[in-house]
């Protein structure tokens, strides 16, 4: 799946330059699609979270775990490519970016590279909408299950209900009501 045993020559030979940006591009595509993977869980994990079953969230779970587990084995695998390109190159910078090296790349695969790298970016936006969709979804259902244990609570106190004038005491958390439509 990683080529990182990949062995860099002088990459001012065309030949060793395309193979080089090849194998960058090879690891883009399979980060993208570990992304797209990643973006998947994230919709069913909201899907499950909206209808919960608890067998199927862990099982999302654990597919989530791998994938991310995967996206970080791709992206140190990328790293260590743009390294290798930029020592080729003498790029002297403690940070490689990809625009940076892709600038020494070919026509073709410089247009190739840009086109994956937007890619990600667009579905490294959409991940992070579904993660703040998902925990404004979790957010909710924990303040409704402490309105709820703080209302059984309040029930189960053994408070007086009256007060010493014989009006009755008013409650600070009775509950809270939930209207669902749909």
């Amino acid at each position: 799946m990683l080529e990182q045993g990949m062995i860099l020559t002088n990459c001012r030979e065309e030949n060793s330059c395309e193979s080089v940006f090849t194998a960058l591009m090879e690891i883009l595509r399979k980060e993208s699609d570990i992304y797209q993977e990643l973006k998947d869980c994230l919709i069913n994990e909201k899907r499950l979270l909206i209808k919960p079953n608890l067998d199927e969230l862990g099982q999302n779970n654990s597919a989530k775990e791998n994938i991310i587990l995967k996206a970080r084995m791709l992206e140190e695998a990328r790293v260590n490519n743009l390294k290798r390109i930029a020592r080729s190159l003498d790029i002297r910078t403690n940070v490689v970016k990809l625009s940076q090296i892709a600038s020494h790349a070919g026509h073709e695969q410089r247009k190739e590279i840009e086109l994956i790298r937007d890619d990600l970016a667009l579905v490294a936006r959409e991940i992070n909408a579904l993660n703040a969709a998902n925990k404004d979804l979790l957010d909710a259902s924990m303040g409704n299950i402490k309105s709820s244990l703080d209302f059984i609570s309040s029930i189960m106190s053994s408070e007086s209900v009256y007060l010493e004038c014989g009006k009755m005491k008013s409650a600070h958390k009775n509950g809270m009501y939930l209207h669902k439509e749909g």
